[in-house]
């Protein structure tokens, strides 16, 4: 339990290293039990962190999640953190949504009072608009544990897919006064900005967020764009030096295709949204909601694409 512990509190972090040491830990626990459950709970959720956070592509960190979850669920499907994990592994690995929202259900109903579930299901509720189940759940959450930086930065992502762009700012400024350059809330200031048209903020936002994940071609080409073109050239750029750089390493199409979007590059940000969609990528289930240009979103091919992930429009 001692090593579980000290693993779920790495995986609150969710850095690369992090996440990692997280991962070491719950195999300690599992080397005293190996039939300790919450252990293999924690085991998927950290591959389900590697993945959501573009440190391991979804072919790899899937199927890792996706057999600790059942693993977890075959020895006790009794826990709240089996249902979780396992409802995360549905929403943001398999797109498989009636069992997902049945797995958060099944994880409330066990115990009502553990705020990771709420904020998360919160999370599913926006990406299936349903705005005031969504943040009925997340306020929940935040009033079960109101200062953890996991959930100032879900509950600021739940507010900013809702359309409640100042509050979501407010929630993401708190968080960044608790760790400065938290990436969530960085790219969550990101959307917000550009759809309230601060593009200088929303700029400084974005160089922020690039700084952080270590993408270097993406800030110098953004920071280069911003001097000579404002917001729209900066996005452009950065999304091409992107572009560039996913010919000869992994970059996770999404990274693309968001840039495009905040570019308005209709074509350009489907094509890559396309690529996100045969990628299996677990952020795609949160562009139904995310803040965007409307160009994009109401083009038909993105909308075709929603549906083919059974998103609603």
């Amino acid at each position: 339990y001692e090593s579980y512990l000290k693993g779920q509190f790495h995986w609150y972090k969710l850095t690369p290293t992090d996440l990692k040491t997280a991962l070491e830990y719950y195999e300690v626990a599992l080397e005293h039990d190996p039939e300790y459950a919450p252990a293999y709970a924690g085991i998927s959720l950290a591959w389900a962190g590697l993945q959501q956070m573009a440190l391991v592509p979804p072919s790899e960190a899937g199927p890792q999640q996706r057999a600790a979850a059942l693993r977890a669920l075959e020895l006790d499907p009794t826990l709240v953190e089996v249902q979780y994990a396992l409802a995360v592994v549905k929403t943001w690995t398999d797109w498989d949504w009636p069992p997902a929202e049945a797995a958060f259900l099944r994880a409330n109903d066990l115990n009502p009072n553990y705020p990771d579930v709420r904020a998360y299901y919160s999370h599913f509720l926006c990406s299936m608009k349903r705005p005031d189940e969504a943040m009925e759940q997340m306020e929940r959450a935040a009033e079960l544990d109101p200062f953890h930086p996991l959930i100032l930065g879900l509950h600021g992502a739940a507010l900013a897919m809702v359309g409640r762009y100042d509050d979501a700012i407010e929630k993401f400024q708190t968080l960044l006064r608790t760790i400065p350059n938290h990436p969530v809330a960085l790219y969550g200031l990101l959307g917000v900005y550009f759809v309230k048209g601060m593009f200088e903020e929303a700029k400084e936002a974005a160089a922020s967020y690039y700084s952080v994940i270590e993408l270097t071609p993406a800030l110098e080409a953004l920071e280069s764009g911003y001097v000579e073109g404002g917001f729209p050239e900066a996005m452009r750029r950065a999304g091409d030096a992107l572009a560039a750089l996913a010919e000869v390493t992994r970059i996770p199409p999404i990274e693309v295709a968001s840039l495009y979007t905040y570019a308005e590059m209709n074509h350009e940000a489907v094509e890559w949204f396309e690529r996100a969609y045969e990628d299996r990528d677990p952020n795609m289930p949160y562009w139904s909601a995310w803040p965007m240009s409307d160009s994009v979103r109401e083009d038909p091919r993105f909308q075709e694409l929603l549906r083919r992930v059974g998103l609603p429009e």
